[in-house]
């Protein structure tokens, strides 16, 4: 029998097995996020544990908006593989120090030819977007998609910004009704599923409700 050493507990062994890993960097989006509005991140992971699940595994995925990396590193331990793109340069930057396995880029996602992908997210980007660019932006999510591609496109509820901070209601030109967002995803796309969220959860419930949206845009439009 293996003896015991001498003390109150055997957590020095997961220490060992921590030694190894590299601590992750908190950058200006998600330090805000932990200083001010924690329950933002896990809302924001949430989203992204719910894309991985729609996708599945052994796919090759985009994600436009990135930010820090995060959920891209998340979609890549679910789905297989997973790209960054951001315009933000100290962003990309921390997520490519963060997880150098991934591959990161900043550009503008506008005038990005990558692809085909076999599926694309997009959380927290199209509110930023003014909306008559908003066109362009969708059809430039379905030119990225392979053939039976899909998309995951998610951003705040019309509702939700009568408790939005002013950080938020700075940067949102372009909020959306879900009524609005199903159809203009079904011009760049053949079908197109809403879902609701009212904080971590995502439900099929009462779209008028929805604290945030998320639409499911499957087969893009040549």
């Amino acid at each position: 029998m293996e003896k015991r050493e001498e003390s109150q507990s055997n957590w020095s062994c997961v220490t060992q097995l921590l030694e190894n890993n590299s601590p992750l960097k908190l950058g200006r989006y998600t330090g805000y996020w932990f200083h001010h509005t924690p329950r933002r991140m896990l809302h924001s992971l949430s989203y992204y544990k719910f894309a991985a699940k729609m996708i599945g595994s052994g796919k090759r995925v985009l994600d436009v908006g990135c930010n820090e990396g995060l959920g891209s590193y998340l979609l890549s331990k679910e789905c297989g593989q997973c790209d960054g793109i951001d315009f933000d340069q100290g962003a990309v930057e921390l997520a490519q120090e963060n997880y150098p396995e991934l591959s990161f880029s900043c550009e503008d996602f506008l005038q990005s030819d990558k692809g085909p992908y076999d599926a694309l997210v997009n959380f927290d980007v199209i509110e930023h977007i003014y909306p008559e660019n908003a066109g362009a932006f969708l059809g430039k999510i379905a030119d990225h998609l392979s053939d039976y591609g899909v998309a995951l496109i998610g951003t705040p509820s019309e509702i939700s910004q009568t408790f939005a901070s002013d950080v938020s209601k700075r940067g949102h030109v372009n909020i959306y009704s879900a009524e609005r967002l199903e159809k203009e995803v079904k011009e760049h796309f053949e079908h197109c599923f809403l879902f609701a969220a009212n904080d971590e959860i995502v439900h099929t419930g009462y779209l008028p409700l929805a604290h945030y949206l998320i639409a499911l845009a499957c087969r893009p439009k040549r």
